[in-house]
């Protein structure tokens, strides 16, 4: 009878640490806004530019809700995901919007792991186009 409840115990576990794929979500906060490599001074118009082509880049549509405020959008087969973009002259931040089928949980601020690689893939791409 042991025997059964320790493998039953054990299975158990390995289903429950097997179906962990939320991480918190991760959000990137004031960012600044490197030098260009011509050493030009960047503009808004050229900050809002390299975001949009970052986002291009990486399979995420984006649209300009207000000025210094980009959506970001992303969809990957089933999955959905949003992010606010602010940007100034000297900064930027990617925040969590909402989500669909990523497993987002309100209460502890978690999310599928795939989120927080898409976030920094898209912060990554925005960083090589601004520095352009």
């Amino acid at each position: 009878m042991n025997y059964i409840i320790k493998s039953i115990s054990i299975a158990a576990f390995a289903l429950i640490v097997s179906g962990c794929t939320s991480n918190p979500v991760m959000n990137i906060e004031s960012r600044l806004i490197p030098d260009r490599l011509d050493g030009s001074a960047q503009t808004q118009d050229s900050i809002k530019t390299s975001i949009i082509a970052g986002c291009i880049a990486r399979n995420w549509t984006c649209q300009q809700v207000a000025p210094g405020k980009i959506l970001a959008t992303i969809n990957v087969r089933k999955h959905h995901a949003e992010a606010d973009i602010i940007y100034s002259l000297s900064s930027y931040s990617i925040t969590y919007k909402d989500s669909d089928m990523l497993d987002y949980s309100e209460k502890y601020y978690t999310i599928h792991r795939n989120y927080n690689r898409w976030v920094r893939n898209l912060n990554d791409a925005i960083i090589k186009e601004l520095s352009i």
